[in-house]
């Protein structure tokens, strides 16, 4: 069995801010800690159901936030940045499921929290074919694409909702309930972890069963920007078409290709932000 894992921060056990999240912020330490602890216990739910290869993707930020040291052993550990596919560099068509630790939900999410799509900054909303879309059914279409199922979430009680949308069979565990975008209700972390690990190997379960998320061509992404700055910017590129002063649709006919097309986009948009 093989097992992909990516990883991002704002889901994680107990965080609820953005301080928590920035390196340089002396909260982040803990943080990146605890990162590692949620990691561990789906890699601990997974060598439950026996031998595994398996890869986990640093995917907040920088990409650097998990210490080597800090990982379980029996994982391989894909960091740094950039890489074409962002928070699920190292996938490919031999892993059996993916799992994603530490999601978010979608920007605009009431009771979110630190809600928002790939980048805070420059990007107000995203549609994939017409879906309105976070960073779960985004990256969940990266699996897709080389056939492999998304069979686990965790995070806040709102992006396990989001990936039950998604995926109706899904196994999820929210670690915390949001009270506001940046306040929550959290689980004990080490009840969080237990839940993560139990959930997990359940989860394994239905990789057979659940259908890969896959979006069929030609691949639409109408990506909204927070500032018409930004899409001017972006309508230069020789596959951006203009849908109004904020909006810019990319199509194309492969979804790696469309996602590209989006990630070359956000860098662009960012370079102009003022």
């Amino acid at each position: 069995m093989k097992v992909f894992i990516s990883v991002d921060m704002e889901g994680i056990s107990g965080i609820v801010d953005t301080n928590e999240t920035l390196s340089g912020h002396s909260e982040y330490k803990k943080a990146r800690a605890s990162m590692a602890n949620d990691v561990n216990a789906a890699i601990e739910g997974i060598l439950e159901k026996g031998p595994a290869g398996i890869v986990v993707c640093d995917g907040h930020g920088k990409m650097i936030n998990i210490e080597p040291e800090a990982l379980n052993d029996a994982a391989q550990l894909v960091r740094g940045t950039p890489k074409p596919l962002s928070q699920m560099a190292g996938i490919d068509s031999s892993f059996d499921a993916a799992l994603f630790v530490g999601y978010h939900s979608m920007k605009g999410t009431h009771n979110g929290i630190l809600s928002h799509t790939f980048s805070g900054k420059a990007i107000q909303s995203l549609k994939i074919n017409g879906m309105d879309a976070g960073e779960t059914a985004m990256n969940a279409g990266i699996a897709g694409y080389y056939s492999v199922p998304l069979v686990f979430v965790s995070g806040d009680l709102a992006v396990t909702m989001e990936a039950g949308a998604l995926v109706p069979d899904i196994e999820t565990v929210a670690v915390k309930e949001a009270i506001s975008r940046t306040a929550a209700k959290c689980l004990h972390p080490n009840i969080a972890r237990q839940q993560i690990k139990v959930t997990v190997a359940r989860s394994l379960e239905k990789k057979k069963s659940i259908r890969p998320i896959v979006f069929d061509p030609p691949v639409q992404f109408d990506v909204r920007y927070t500032s018409e700055i930004m899409a001017d910017a972006v309508s230069f590129m020789p596959s951006a078409e203009r849908i109004d002063g904020q909006t810019i649709r990319f199509v194309q006919d492969d979804y790696l290709k469309a996602f590209g097309a989006f990630r070359a986009a956000v860098s662009i948009a960012l370079s102009v932000d003022r």
